[in-house]
């Protein structure tokens, strides 16, 4: 190292030279032909698969069954996509919860957009007639049940402000109210 001290140039020309010498011997080895691996077998490898494939079918099926079935979820769907649109209704205080579980236009605006609040309306309750008749044969009940029950649902999950029917002070009748607040009662 001390003979390098005094002849930095020394010094500089063997890195050098050994910087060639390792990469001459890597481009060497780069151009020699790559080895073969064997990954054959002596003998092709023999699978013994055996399958038995058996279908049965328990009953009848009912058809019936199957397009109420089919029409109860195209009802939860078609409910699930219109919900925005019966919220937004709601808030602008076009249509209240009746007492029936079913919507019912308050207010009716005019022209093409309350021909639309009349078509969404129609549809929601639809879906909601289905919704509940189902639901009353799960259950073995009338209908009327069920939707005294939704009534009572949809009054609950209303927010304040939005119109619902409620009991009238002789207990016979239904009378129309926006909800209030919790505070307010």
């Amino acid at each position: 190292m001390e003979a390098y001290r005094d002849n930095p140039e020394r010094f500089t020309g063997r890195i050098l030279r050994l910087f060639l010498v390792v990469f001459g011997a890597s481009l060497l080895v780069s151009c020699l032909k790559p080895f073969d691996v064997n990954v054959t077998t002596p003998e092709p490898i023999k699978v013994d698969l055996s399958m038995d494939v058996h279908v049965y079918q328990h009953g009848q099926t009912d058809t019936k069954k199957d397009a109420d079935r089919a029409t109860f979820r195209s009802a939860m769907e078609s409910r699930r996509i219109r919900m925005s649109e019966i919220q937004e209704l709601k808030n602008n205080r076009l249509v209240g919860e009746n007492h029936l579980g079913t919507l019912t236009i308050k207010t009716r605006p005019a022209g093409e957009y309350g021909d639309y609040v009349e078509k969404t309306v129609t549809a929601e309750n639809q879906d909601r007639e289905i919704l509940m008749a189902q639901e009353a044969a799960e259950k073995s009940i009338t209908v009327d049940e069920i939707r005294e029950e939704q009534w009572r649902h949809w009054q609950r999950k209303s927010f304040p402000g939005e119109w619902i029917e409620v009991t009238d002070e002789s207990g016979r009748g239904h009378q129309w109210e926006q909800k209030k607040a919790a505070d307010e009662e």
